[in-house]
């Protein structure tokens, strides 16, 4: 059954979708539509405002560090880790904007690459790292949210508290310090180079490699299939590989039972951006669902999208909020319906709405088996 089900996911692409009835449209639109309004809706209500208030929540995480380090204690640690949560739900509404600065500097990498590989950690520990200068491949899953996470959950508390107040209390603490500071200075960057681009950002229509158009839809894409799809549910269920379930592999791992809010999270983030609402939800702007909707025979495209999000929010809700007891107590079956439905949307979004309807060609590519 296992066999069969992975034949038919790679065969989706080739099977008729109910969405293909208009397959002779294989290309935008010549009506007129003017693509900066998507982009001008998504920089002014979607990227800056979410931007703000993930910096917001970083202040406060850096604050909350501060403390916790001048006074090691279980009150500053509790603390410590609930503005570490509310930091990293915000992280899931900027990591699709992963074009100029952020990915010059590698902003998604060094912020978010799990699971945390925590005898790199230990390293950097032992090396008495206090400052992150620059990411490169040997740091992977020992920065950002899943190290942080590491070092203030552990175990458990006890531990953690040991571990600061120990021998090398001072190097936990400083490698603390550094992975938050990295975390502000990188977003600092990355927000400031936001803050300064709004012109050249909303005017670069053109459907070209490096347009802004063409780009942040790639990465929005992208983002739903590689950040959400594969490394939240598909990896944990090693979808690609032999079906077995690995509960170490899932985002959060030291506080399991955010997992499921953490993607609640992201798909919210991957659903604004589509239709074009406000990151706040005061207003409904100018999204690709609206880029659709001008297109010639996009009608059933766009309700096979909206299913698709229903039953994906559907499947969410089945699950635990602790993706590892979900593993351990129900195996991978309702994770895998759940990577099934992404996949149905993945090749919506990205071979008949990127491809066929925009006339835009993905700039990555995988053996996904989704057409890309």
């Amino acid at each position: 059954i296992q066999i069969m089900k992975k034949i038919f996911y790679l065969l989706i692409p080739i099977l008729v979708m109910s969405c293909e009835s208009d397959k002779d449209n294989t290309g935008p639109s010549s009506d007129g539509f003017d693509r900066s309004k998507v982009l001008s809706n998504s920089y002014d209500n979607i990227i800056i405002p979410a931007y703000n208030e993930f910096n917001i929540s970083l202040i406060n995480l850096d604050d909350r560090k501060n403390t916790f380090i001048n006074d090691i204690n279980e009150q500053n640690l509790s603390i410590l880790r609930a503005s570490w949560v509310e930091a990293y739900k915000k992280w899931q509404a900027i990591e699709m904007f992963n074009i100029r600065k952020a990915e010059q500097i590698n902003y998604a990498r060094v912020s978010n690459s799990y699971p945390c590989i925590e005898e790199q950690v230990i390293s950097n520990i032992n090396d008495s790292i206090s400052e992150i200068v620059s990411f490169t491949s040997s740091m992977l899953g020992a920065t950002g949210f899943p190290a942080i996470g590491y070092l203030i959950y552990g175990n458990d508390s006890s531990n953690v508290l040991i571990n600061f107040n120990g021998t090398d209390g001072l190097k936990y603490s400083a490698y603390l310090n550094a992975l938050i500071s990295n975390l502000v200075v990188n977003t600092d960057l990355v927000r400031s180079d936001w803050m300064t681009a709004r012109d050249e950002f909303v005017n670069s229509t053109a459907n070209s490699q490096t347009s802004s158009l063409n780009m942040i839809i790639n990465d929005f894409v992208r983002y739903f299939e590689k950040n959400v799809r594969t490394a939240k549910i598909g990896t944990p269920i090693d979808f690609f590989g032999s079906l077995q379930p690995k509960p170490d592999q899932v985002e959060s791992y030291y506080r399991a039972d955010i997992c499921k809010s953490l993607l609640v999270e992201s798909m919210q983030a991957v659903k604004i951006f589509y239709t074009g609402e406000s990151y706040d939800g005061n207003n409904n702007g100018e999204g690709l669902e609206d880029y659709l909707n001008d297109l010639n025979n996009s009608d059933d495209l766009m309700i096979a999208i909206s299913n698709q999000f229903d039953d994906i929010e559907d499947k969410i809700n089945l699950l635990e909020d602790d993706f590892v007891l979900e593993l351990n107590n129900n195996g991978r079956e309702r994770m895998e319906d759940l990577f099934l439905s992404m996949q149905n949307l993945v090749t919506y979004f990205k071979v008949d709405m990127m491809s066929d309807r925009f006339g835009i060609s993905p700039d990555y590519e995988d053996n996904d088996g989704d057409g890309g």
